[in-house]
């Protein structure tokens, strides 16, 4: 009778260095990219709400129209000129569902967006050439919208310089 060994079914333990070493280099890969995607994120959403801000800014002019006159809302924002002068503002929060004016006809002290919610920064120009330049006789006002963010951070203290932020600009016009 012969005696056969039995063999055991298992991994040497070279492959088993050698699979934990593979799973070790696809977490560190996985791990490493985490923190660039979750900044894209922040950046596409941010960029999502600033893209649905010229709605609210047309009727927040429209407002401050109604409220102070055409003609006076025309002479705060400045024409366009090299470089860009300062102008008429408006500031909105991260989710850009509030948006007002804080130095032309501000909303109410208890209305207004505390500063580490201004995170949007909009400012307004007019067209210095025709035919987009600002005409008092004419029923149109163009516009040329630049929005800017992060314009203030909860964390921060000052303000963020211009040329960190990322920016949008559009065009829009009011009518009498």
């Amino acid at each position: 009778m012969r005696i056969s060994r039995c063999q055991a079914g298992g991994f040497s333990l070279v492959e088993v260095i050698l699979a934990v070493g593979i799973f070790a280099v696809a977490i560190s890969a996985i791990v490493a990219l985490l923190a660039p995607l979750t900044r894209q994120a922040s950046v596409s959403a941010d960029t999502l709400a600033a893209l649905r801000l010229p709605d609210a800014i047309r009727a927040e002019l429209r407002r401050l129209a109604e409220t102070g006159g055409f003609d006076a809302l025309a002479a705060q924002a400045k024409p366009m000129a090299a470089p860009l002068p300062a102008t008429l503002t408006l500031v909105a929060s991260r989710e850009a569902t509030r948006l007002q004016s804080p130095s032309y006809l501000p909303p109410p002290a208890a209305d207004q967006l505390a500063p580490s919610d201004q995170y949007f920064l909009i400012e307004v120009w007019t067209f210095n050439q025709t035919p987009l330049a600002f005409d008092p006789n004419g029923a149109v006002l163009a516009l040329h919208i630049r929005v800017s963010w992060p314009y203030h951070t909860p964390a921060a203290v000052a303000i963020t310089p211009a040329t960190e932020r990322e920016e949008i600009t559009c065009s829009l016009s009011l009518n009498r």
